[in-house]
């Protein structure tokens, strides 16, 4: 555990195995000031933000995984448990205020810790469902499910609890993320060259669609900054895996970590 971590709002949370085993690291948006925040000699990965203060991650004990919270002021670290159904081993929870948003067992589920409540997001799709990400404002989930036959993304709007199909194509389309505005979805897809994930900019109001990464490599897990400008992404291309940047308005790509090792996983804090 670090002792403590004063850090900005604007932080990119991300997993390396630059140790020697897997851990939690900070960086900025340029990639610099990248700072351990676990230590330990045990497995953590899946990090994701509670609020500006506050993250969470996942640690594996000989056969055990906890879920951990740690305050990045202070250094403390506390346990939370695991959600009610599930007991959480790859992808952790998503928060956002007072709901956290989680996958378990091939479905989507939504905790009100207000209210206590558990919904089943899924539960009337047939297939598997997975890689959930919320929306910038809190209101709606975008979320993968194969149920149609291939790998699709849909938007699940809770207030209205009505699911609206995103993507619709023969490709392998998932780990959706809409943009702040919401005029973006950013997602991975091998529409390009089957069997080669790319990072895909698709302009929602005009349907057209972007190659983000053009790279024969694999790229996976995309996730906007809080303007809306850049997309944060992991690849393969260097022979191992990195975590790049793209600007949207110069379509620059800016390679942020440089390790032999994996680093991958990257994760924005999302502003209300």
């Amino acid at each position: 555990m670090l002792a403590s971590c004063k850090t900005s709002n604007n932080g990119i949370l991300f997993s390396t195995s630059r140790n020697g085993n897997s851990d939690i690291y900070l960086m900025d948006e340029e990639g610099k000031k990248q700072v351990p925040l676990t230590t330990e000699k045990a497995e953590e990965w899946g990090p994701t933000w509670i609020n500006d203060t506050e993250i969470s991650f996942l640690r594996q004990t000989a056969d055990s995984i906890f879920r951990i919270k740690l305050n990045l002021n202070t250094g403390k670290e506390s346990k939370l448990k695991h959600p009610i159904n599930c007991l959480l081993d790859d992808k952790n929870v998503l928060y956002s205020g007072r709901s956290e948003l989680y996958t378990c067992k091939g479905d989507i589920f939504l905790f009100d810790s207000k209210t206590n409540r558990t919904v089943t997001i899924t539960e009337n799709m047939e297939g598997t469902a997975n890689y959930p990400s919320w929306s910038y404002d809190g209101k709606s989930v975008v979320f993968t499910s194969n149920h149609l036959g291939t790998n699709q993304l849909f938007e699940y709007k809770i207030d209205l609890k009505k699911i609206i199909q995103l993507t619709n194509s023969n490709s392998n389309n998932e780990r959706g993320e809409l943009s702040p505005n919401r005029k973006f979805l950013v997602y991975s897809s091998d529409y390009f060259e089957k069997g080669n994930q790319d990072i895909i900019l698709k302009d929602l109001q005009s349907g057209k669609i972007k190659n983000v990464s053009k790279s024969p490599a694999m790229e996976l897990i995309a996730r906007f900054s809080n303007d809306g400008n850049k997309i944060f992404f992991g690849t393969n291309k260097d022979n191992n895996w990195e975590i790049y940047v793209y600007d949207i308005d110069t379509e620059r790509q800016t390679r942020l970590t440089d390790n032999k090792e994996f680093d991958g996983d990257p994760r924005t804090l999302k502003h209300k």
